[in-house]
């Protein structure tokens, strides 16, 4: 399996915990949408972080 797609699939696997622990088990009371603003921050976060390497591994001449 290549590194991107092992990536991609923690991060899948990660987004999918969050939401249940947010949506489903809920322990700490939040809202709905106070869960929905953290499951777009973290995506965010993972679009930023992305763009990032993107932007490192150009600057080095690497492929993926």
């Amino acid at each position: 399996m290549k590194p991107k797609a092992i990536e991609k699939l923690i991060f899948a696997l990660v987004g999918i915990l969050l939401a249940l622990f947010l949506f489903a088990w809920n322990p700490i009371g939040l809202s709905t949408s106070t869960s929905r603003w953290i499951i777009a921050g973290y995506i965010v976060l993972y679009a930023i972080y992305g763009s990032i390497i993107d932007i490192i591994k150009s600057k080095k001449g690497g492929t993926d």
